[in-house]
């Protein structure tokens, strides 16, 4: 693979509001600002009853959240087990995005700016937790938070610093 590939679903029920394309922007824009090429995601836009699952099941919170990350990197399956070009082909794919269309509509609303800049930062913000990084300390919070509103600042004109600080 020479570049960063990014593989976008939407559920059918959300494919007519959500524009794949910058969904896609957004994740590339990010893995390029990370010096990540070589590498793919998916993006997975679904309802919050998905989510909510998901959730629960791994992460034991029986609620639904904006976004869920998966990094295929994370856990402790041995990569010497599996054939050389499978073992080639998870080293390059980062993990998945979950993004709960109902619930980023609504956290929209509620900042007031506009559904596409909040699928945007659910996007970045997704796939930088891809990459490692976190928000489970004040200094990696706000290292994140940086790289965040430096990416977000090339892709929207919408001021998103208030949701931005908001997180969490």
């Amino acid at each position: 693979m020479n570049d960063a590939h990014v593989l976008v679903h939407i559920a059918d029920q959300f494919e007519a509001s959500v524009d794949a394309a910058r969904l896609e922007e957004a994740a590339l824009a990010t893995l390029r600002a990370c010096s990540r090429t070589n590498c793919a995601i998916s993006i997975q836009v679904v309802d919050d009853a998905v989510v909510q699952h998901h959730n629960r099941v791994y992460r034991g919170q029986d609620a639904p959240t904006d976004v869920l990350s998966f990094a295929i990197q994370e856990g402790s399956s041995s990569r010497a087990e599996l054939p050389q070009a499978l073992a080639a082909e998870l080293a390059s794919d980062l993990g998945d995005l979950f993004l709960a269309f109902p619930y980023a509509a609504r956290q929209a609303r509620r900042f007031g700016h506009s559904l596409a800049a909040e699928l945007q930062l659910l996007v970045v913000h997704g796939t930088l937790h891809l990459l490692g990084f976190d928000h489970d300390s004040k200094e990696s919070r706000a290292a994140m938070w940086r790289e965040q509103a430096h990416i977000l600042a090339g892709l929207t004109r919408e001021d998103l610093t208030a949701r931005v600080s908001a997180q969490d």
